[in-house]
């Protein structure tokens, strides 16, 4: 994913809100329940907090293109697509350029994704409705993924939880 203010703020959001899941799932003993709550408030304090210093979305104008069958810039990306030839197997590429010159490519392949965005790699689950990656999501082998969706720009997409 391209490195933004809202990106980043995201990815902690998230994790904020993963450990308050965790934390509501962890069966202990009777006499740590109240520790258990106090932690719990804390965290709700911490991701109300965090929710305040929520940035605005990055501002970047975008260029897409969709490629049929389409040629990869990044080498990685490119020695995926040499497979896919080899293998008979579809694919499109999806190449967004921002108006700051930075691209984000995802090859997509029957369901499945792979994105390079700010020099990182993302596999994933591809939503072609919606154009999104859920990252780690992988339906074939029950994998329900990180918790990441990330549009074809490389931005993040998520919205706060309302209860924070």
């Amino acid at each position: 994913m391209l490195k933004t203010a809202w990106n980043e703020w995201c990815l902690k959001a998230l994790q904020i809100e993963t450990a308050l899941l965790a934390l509501e799932e962890i069966e202990l003993p009777e006499e740590m329940h109240g520790l258990q709550d106090a932690a719990e408030e804390k965290l709700l304090e911490l991701g109300r907090a965090w929710k305040e210093r929520q940035p605005a979305k990055d501002g970047r104008r975008w260029e897409k293109q969709t490629l049929d069958k389409g040629t990869p810039s990044d080498a990685e990306l490119e020695e995926m697509v040499r497979e896919f030839r080899t293998d008979g197997k579809p694919w499109t590429l999806l190449r967004a350029t921002s108006d700051q010159q930075e691209v984000v490519e995802t090859v997509v392949s029957d369901g499945r994704a792979c994105m390079v965005a700010g020099g990182s790699y993302y596999l994933g689950q591809w939503d072609a409705k919606d154009e999104v990656l859920e990252v780690g999501r992988d339906d074939d082998a029950g994998e329900p993924g990180t918790g990441v969706v990330l549009a074809a720009t490389g931005e993040v997409q998520y919205t706060p939880d309302p209860e924070l």
